[in-house]
């Protein structure tokens, strides 16, 4: 089940399919692009069961660094690497694996359906935010100004 239960961009519903996070920083492209604000709620049970092996596999690999650098090297592991449901029930750990750590793995693959046409662009994470049973994660996307089409 799609764990998306709703997309707003700047307070109005879309479809995730027409939402992409590209895999490079927009960088210099903002400059010509309109800036919105989007807030993804996603329920957290369905969340867990499609993102937990692609967690577990990141763990592993963030435990090799740390061992290869002498200790813990971000939040996540000074926390001691707790299991997904306990992450995802603390909104700095949430922020930081699914708005960066695992942001391919969870809005990337959950998003652009790969044949609709693409109407924002993922920026950034900036806020993930714990209700009951849904994480809210929000930030900022972006669009083409519409002279260069949807």
């Amino acid at each position: 089940m799609q764990p998306i239960v709703h997309l707003l961009i700047d307070n109005t519903a879309h479809r995730p399919a027409i939402f992409a996070v590209p895999e490079m920083s927009l960088s210099s492209s903002r400059a010509t692009m309109i800036a919105h604000i989007f807030s993804f709620k996603i329920n957290t049970a369905y969340l867990i069961e499609y993102l937990e092996p692609a967690y577990l596999i990141w763990v592993a690999e963030s435990k090799e660094d740390d061992e290869q650098h002498g200790g813990p090297q971000d939040d996540l592991a000074q926390a001691g690497y707790p299991c997904l449901p306990e992450v995802l029930k603390n909104a700095a750990l949430s922020e930081l694996v699914l708005g960066h750590y695992l942001l391919q793995d969870c809005l990337g693959k959950l998003t652009w359906d790969g044949v609709s046409p693409i109407k924002y662009w993922l920026d950034k994470v900036t806020l993930c935010e714990i209700e009951n049973e849904f994480v809210m994660l929000s930030g900022i996307c972006y669009s083409k100004p519409p002279c260069q089409g949807d």
